[in-house]
């Protein structure tokens, strides 16, 4: 659900400004940052959320890639069917242990764990590809386990660990679906995430009965799948075509800030003021490594 900041890779943007682009892409965010808030507000179990959810997405989806290929959109799939499906199996894990996690612990645990992803997935890089890292990686990567351990450490006195393991599990999911289009650029991104809620839907109704929700928690599902999500992720892709990665990283705080406020005041979920400062140690770690990132690329440029 986090990570697709460049699904709407063919929407155009010719004539963006950087500054239409920065609210965009800020707007995108700002509401993603829902997401896990009315997902906590439904009524019903993390497998059956995921299953009506992950149609709703389906269709939705889908019918942006029709309305762009039109029959074009049978070969799309057929010419990258083996990404498509391996993307769509770590896509469908990913959104499914998200759900998992917001219904079994704190919003605020869930959401900064799932921060940590781009730095743990630049340690996994350089541990299993051996890909050039920086040194400054490592330092950000080290305050980020200390953050966590914080967090990690209330949660387990409070019996939250079940949704912090839901929450890494989905960050390790997320992961492998960047290092597979990482391998094959050409992919059609939209495809994928299409098929990875399918999948996610697959999923929930082997894994439990699926039951009509309430008309509350329908109506919830119906609008994160078919509008807020969509919506939000078509700002972000469209905006982060336009913008140098340090201001896309930094927005990305935009969500694991906001999700926690927002949930605070809908449902009276106050974050524990451990998990706060483990946060606010990640939030910062990130915003500090995306500085001296750009400082590095922008030092590299004058040379």
């Amino acid at each position: 659900m986090k990570s697709s900041t460049s699904i709407f890779a063919k929407l155009p943007d010719n004539t963006m400004s950087y500054t239409k682009a920065f609210w965009i892409t800020s707007l995108g965010m700002f509401l993603m940052s829902f997401e896990s808030p009315l997902i906590k507000m439904t009524h019903v179990s993390a497998q059956n959320f995921t299953f009506y959810f992950g149609l709703c997405m389906f269709l939705s989806l889908n019918t942006v890639l029709l309305f762009q290929y039109k029959t074009a959109i049978f070969a799309l799939y057929r010419r990258h069917v083996v990404s498509i499906l391996a993307c769509a199996f770590c896509i469908a894990l990913s959104n499914f242990l998200f759900i998992l996690a917001i219904k079994h612990t704190s919003v605020a645990s869930a959401v900064f764990i799932l921060s940590t992803g781009p730095l743990i997935s630049a340690l996994f890089s350089f541990l299993l590809f051996r890909t050039k890292t920086p040194l400054r990686t490592f330092v950000a990567i080290f305050f980020v386990f200390v953050g966590l351990f914080i967090i990690l450490f209330n949660d387990l006195g409070l019996g939250n660990m079940e949704g912090n393991l839901y929450a890494f599990g989905c960050v390790f999911a997320f992961i492998s679906m960047l290092f597979i289009l990482e391998r094959d650029k050409e992919v059609n991104r939209l495809a994928c995430f299409g098929t990875g809620t399918l999948m996610a839907s697959l999923l929930a109704l082997l894994s439990t009965p699926i039951v009509l929700p309430d008309t509350y928690s329908l109506s919830i599902i119906v609008f994160m799948g078919g509008v807020l999500t969509p919506l939000s992720r078509a700002f972000i892709g469209t905006g982060t075509k336009v913008l140098p990665s340090v201001e896309v990283a930094l927005l990305t705080i935009i969500e694991p800030v906001l999700a926690p406020v927002w949930v605070w005041c809908f449902i009276d979920e106050k974050p524990h003021p451990n998990t706060l400062i483990g946060g606010v140690i990640i939030l910062i770690t990130l915003v500090l490594h995306s500085l001296k990132a750009h400082q590095d690329a922008m030092r590299l440029r004058s040379n």
